[in-house]
């Protein structure tokens, strides 16, 4: 029997509402019902003095292991209800200064087929001047990152994925290519609405009905328009009712650990759960 696909799910000790293993439930429970497909549910929480409060101890080590113990005893009190639908569940608690770094690392240690975090909404500003944990996984992960605003409902009925115009380097044809595909799956296995939206430079017009049999989508399914990608994705999902939006992340070739130009800008503009897919950057611009 082939190895489950493993989803992992990343809880945030500080927040009461866990909108990201609320998701990776929903994903389990779509990819049993749609591809027959084994799913493991990894849970997994970071702490530190910073976000759990210490058991007070005598000793220091006393002390963290102690408060590990703690909210180890709290990650299993919310994967009772996933476990009881059948849903296979494993569970880490681990203790870092750098939880950062340390989500990352745990991911690619369990060869996650994804990660779901809840995503946390942070200023242009903070962005600019401070390392923050969902850039580090967009940036870092080399799996889908899926990012979700806490307390939004799993329930997807629209569907918006951003396609690149007039690709200028193979890297960029096979993301268009590859986020396609996912956002096609993805609708059919949540029986959501797709639409695609496409921006333009004033004389680089696409014809919309090319664009559309480009996307494998009818007509009234495709939008294009002139101006910054980020503001295009952000005004048409509005408009769309978007409730998930899939974007590539292509990293240059001379920097590959950086982020992609639009999902950079895009991941605090828009008011719907974002999934980032990390693809190769062997060719691109």
């Amino acid at each position: 029997m082939a190895e489950p696909s493993k989803i992992f799910v990343v809880l945030d000790p500080t927040c009461m509402e866990q909108a990201a293993l609320e998701w990776g439930e929903q994903i389990a429970r779509n990819l049993q019902t749609h591809r027959n497909t084994q799913t493991l549910l990894h849970v997994y929480c970071c702490i530190n003095s910073e976000s759990a409060a210490l058991v007070v101890e005598n000793n220091g080590a006393n002390a963290m292991r102690a408060t590990r113990d703690r909210v180890a005893a709290w990650v299993e009190r919310m994967v009772t209800a996933t476990r009881s639908e059948g849903i296979a569940v494993t569970t880490e608690v681990e203790w870092s200064n750098d939880w950062r770094r340390a989500i990352v690392e745990a991911a690619t240690r369990e060869h996650s087929a994804m990660v779901i975090k809840n995503m946390t909404q942070h200023s242009r500003f903070i962005r600019a001047v401070r390392e923050t944990s969902d850039w580090t996984l967009i940036r870092e992960c080399e799996c889908p990152v899926l990012l979700v605003k806490t307390g939004r409902p799993s329930q997807i009925r629209n569907i918006l994925v951003a396609v690149k115009h007039n690709p200028e380097s193979a890297a960029y044809e096979q993301a268009n290519d590859d986020i396609l595909s996912a956002a096609r799956s993805w609708s059919t296995d949540l029986g959501a609405n797709l639409h695609a939206v496409t921006c333009y430079d004033e004389d680089a017009r696409p014809d919309r009905q090319r664009f559309a049999d480009r996307c494998g989508l009818q007509r009234n399914q495709v939008s294009a328009a002139v101006g910054r990608p980020e503001k295009i994705i952000a005004e048409t999902a509005a408009q769309q009712g978007s409730d998930l939006l899939i974007i590539a992340r292509v990293a240059r070739p001379e920097s590959p650990g950086m982020l992609g130009k639009t999902a950079r800008k895009v991941v605090d503009e828009i008011n719907t759960e974002v999934l980032i897919l990390p693809m190769s950057a062997t060719s691109a611009n």
